[in-house]
């Protein structure tokens, strides 16, 4: 499968990773998530909630299932591993999960370019996972590197979700930037920080993969649940700064705009150099140099 470019289309690929069936070694292994079964109606009515998939669910049908079922759970899953978020900053850890993560791909594929395709599907997971959660639920997710783990592909070990202590709490008089800090702030600043020293990719690069989706989950709750929802996202991906100053590295990364069929479409500033990497392309209209939009 090839990795997710920021438009519809592209979620809609997302989507359909999620099902068990593209859990084979022809597709990499790489899938972003795991659909999970469905609760059965006769299920004991105190069992605790594993998945916040289920959670958003109940509150909002089924219309975001697809992109969070089986992101962020309290369990393992049999066909993924756990490793503790705080050891990704190792640069041993960091060169084992990359050196697997690169394992199909020819040798000499430049490592920067590897890196960025691998946050490309932990921050897919995350953001979209985290955002809804609070845009949708007003739940804060413990998502700082000291509290959860990486669940990855027992195959290929590439990003699938995250393992939770617990699913967070609700907080109502929360703001955006509290509600998404443990992810932004506690998890993928300091994530990003030990990538960029280890790589040489830049960190703008990095932090424009996860804007991505952060504004493609904030146009998602707006059009689903309202203006109020999309523009209350747009503060993490628009503002210069936080409330309390601390420069956004996500700001004004993306330009949104629709596609001629009425479509999302997302485009970067940085290209995430999808396209040098053998076999997987680039990102088509939506990237913003010339040998990214050459085609997938």
């Amino acid at each position: 499968m090839s990795p997710p470019a920021i438009t519809a289309a592209a979620i809609s690929a997302i989507a359909a990773a999620c099902s068990p069936a593209s859990s084979t070694p022809g597709r990499r292994g790489m899938d972003l998530c795991e659909t999970a079964p469905a609760a059965q109606p006769d299920a004991a009515p105190h069992m605790p909630v594993q998945d916040l998939g289920d959670l958003l669910i109940a509150r909002t049908g089924d219309r975001y299932a697809a992109f969070c079922r089986g992101s962020h759970l309290t369990v393992v899953p049999e066909d993924c591993e756990s490793l503790p978020l705080v050891e990704l900053t190792e640069p041993a850890t960091l060169d084992r999960l990359l050196d697997r993560f690169a394992s199909p791909l020819p040798a000499g594929t430049d490592r920067r370019a590897i890196a960025s395709l691998w946050s490309l599907y932990y921050a897919s997971s995350l953001m979209i996972g985290a955002s809804l959660a609070f845009l949708e639920l007003r739940r804060i997710l413990p998502l700082s590197l000291g509290e959860a783990s990486l669940l990855m592909d027992r195959q290929s070990g590439g990003p699938r979700g995250f393992l939770l202590p617990h699913l967070g709490h609700v907080d109502e008089t929360a703001d955006v930037f509290a509600g998404l800090a443990p992810a932004i702030r506690d998890n993928l600043d300091p994530l990003f920080a030990a990538i960029a020293r280890h790589t040489g990719l830049g960190r703008k690069t990095l932090w424009n993969n996860a804007s991505a989706y952060l504004s493609w989950a904030a146009y998602e709750a707006g059009r689903h649940a309202g203006e109020t929802l999309a523009a209350e996202g747009r503060l993490l991906t628009e503002s210069p700064t936080w409330p309390d100053g601390w420069k956004n590295p996500l700001a004004r990364l993306i330009r949104v705009e629709l596609d001629e069929t009425g479509a999302y479409a997302g485009h970067r500033r940085i290209c995430c150099l999808r396209y040098a990497i053998p076999t997987i392309g680039g990102c088509g209209a939506i990237c913003p140099v010339k040998e990214g939009r050459c085609g997938l």
